[in-house]
């Protein structure tokens, strides 16, 4: 299965809110720019020097930060639904060669009947450590779930009816890295794919910067897991291993080239998603930026 979300056809939105709080590390009230001006740093969890030691002066240090972006899709008739990323067509192959389309819907998965938001989390290097000529690196980890549904199927152009309620069993976990410079605020191209991104060198250290994150072992990045599918049916004939078959599997690689935010004050009408603008200086949200190259296909599927 291989789908394009965004371009004019269908556009992707997110409220973002950067810089999250901070300060005071036990109950934030504001956000603070950290390793600078003798402000606390921690060690870069992606890249540090051979000579590096347990001496924090010989490592690389870097200021971390968060943001939490929640998706949100703009209605016809006004309005946003959050959490809905996208809802478009899908094109996909049953029984090995059958061709199949259905529609797909991806959401934000709730807790608590809210919805999850993604966290972004940044690591920006501000010091070389023991090694002066060691290239500086700036590493953003995005994560998130993501709910998958299908409906409105056919295969071999016949319609097949797998109900209202058909869905993964789970929520499809999310971890996407930057490919080059990217910021939640500047945008750029983020993507997971087998080669990407290394994993971190050991847990998160204990610190009041990380909070919940502290011991985190952040994996090497991959392409997405898809799980398997339930309640796919008319009520009389289970079609869940079909369309398991069809739609999940492993090691999915995905790209998402996002552009930089779009500020309005004093807020966002969510009923002007597409069309809210600035007049100075003049800034729209959209057109928004073009879909970034197909993502690396996993070795053996190329």
């Amino acid at each position: 299965m291989f789908i394009n979300i965004g371009g004019d056809g269908h556009p992707a939105f997110g409220v973002l809110y950067n810089n999250l709080f901070n300060t005071p590390a036990a109950d934030p009230t504001s956000y603070v720019a950290q390793c600078i001006r003798n402000r606390p740093c921690v060690p870069d969890p992606f890249h540090q020097p051979e000579c590096a030691t347990d001496d924090p002066a010989t490592r690389h240090s870097a200021a971390f930060f968060k943001a939490r972006m929640y998706p949100a899709t703009q209605l016809k008739d006004g309005g946003a639904d959050v959490g809905l990323l996208a809802e478009l067509p899908v094109r996909m192959v049953a029984f090995g060669s059958i061709p199949a389309v259905a529609t797909l819907t991806l959401r934000a998965s709730r807790v608590d009947g809210k919805v999850k938001p993604f966290e972004a989390y940044v690591w920006d290097t501000k010091s070389n450590g023991c090694d002066p000529e060691a290239p500086q690196h700036a590493d953003t980890v995005v994560v998130g779930q993501i709910d998958v549904a299908l409906s409105n199927l056919t295969v071999d152009g016949v319609p097949v009816d797998i109900g209202s309620a058909c869905r993964t069993v789970r929520s499809a976990d999310i971890q996407l890295r930057n490919t080059s410079v990217y910021t939640p605020a500047g945008g750029g191209t983020l993507g997971a794919y087998d080669g990407l991104g290394p994993a971190s060198l050991g847990p998160l250290p204990s610190s009041p910067l990380y909070g919940d994150l502290s011991g985190w072992q952040i994996p090497a990045t991959t392409g997405i897991t898809i799980p398997p599918f339930e309640g796919c049916g008319n009520g009389s004939d289970d079609l869940s291993p079909l369309v398991t078959a069809m739609a999940s599997g492993p090691n999915n690689p995905v790209t998402v080239r996002q552009s930089p935010l779009f500020q309005h004050y004093p807020g966002v009408d969510l009923d002007q998603l597409g069309t809210i603008c600035t007049p100075e200086p003049p800034s729209c949200p959209l057109p928004g930026p073009d879909l970034p190259e197909r993502p690396p296909l996993p070795a053996g599927d190329e």
